[in-house]
């Protein structure tokens, strides 16, 4: 119920502060980005300090790096994207 009514008050440009629920889902979307850049970016160091002490070998090291790098990339675009940017559709 609060979502329609929340999608028919933006279509006409109206915003009630503490019910609008598009913020929220913004607000949940932006943080869940940015955990999951964080999240991305330890397990590359853990990667490396598992290969500096010994623990995994190169072609293991080699094979998680480059598969983090490109998970990275996509968490980059994602978060250069965006998305939380709100668009005026009525143009006022």
């Amino acid at each position: 119920m609060f979502l329609i009514d929340d999608i028919l008050l933006r279509t006409l440009g109206f915003s009630i502060p503490g019910f609008d629920m598009f913020w929220v889902f913004e607000q949940i979307l932006y943080f869940t980005r940015k955990e999951m850049y964080d999240q991305i970016k330890d397990k590359l160091k853990e990667n490396r300090m598992l290969y500096e002490l010994g623990e995994i070998n190169d072609d293991d090291y080699q094979k998680n790096n480059a598969y983090l790098v490109r998970q990275l990339r996509l968490a980059e675009k994602a978060r250069d994207m965006n998305l939380g940017v709100r668009t005026d559709i009525l143009g006022g």
